[in-house]
């Protein structure tokens, strides 16, 4: 079972996945000390995938043009609208 330290605004942008809920708490309450108020929360990872799915967005790929639906949080290096996925 794993845990999801994330963002309250952004939940996608700033993440992290801990092993235990002890590490994911320690981590979450020091965040938010040094954020000065709470904004880091944990959930695991099973719930926060249900609460907050990840989108789709249409790219065009590079070689052969066509459009593609790829999660918006793919790596740029996963990106075949890209050249760096190309030249990999």
């Amino acid at each position: 079972m794993n845990y999801v330290v994330f963002h309250t605004a952004n939940p996608h942008a700033d993440k992290r996945y801990f092993k235990s809920a002890a590490g994911a708490k320690r981590s979450a309450t020091c965040s938010n000390r040094n954020a000065g108020r709470k904004v880091y929360e944990v959930l695991e990872e099973t719930l926060f995938m249900l609460k907050y799915p990840v989108g789709m967005k249409t790219v065009k790929n590079l070689m052969t043009g066509q459009d593609i639906v790829i999660p918006e949080d793919t790596p740029y290096c996963c990106d075949p609208s890209t050249e760096r996925y190309w030249s990999m």
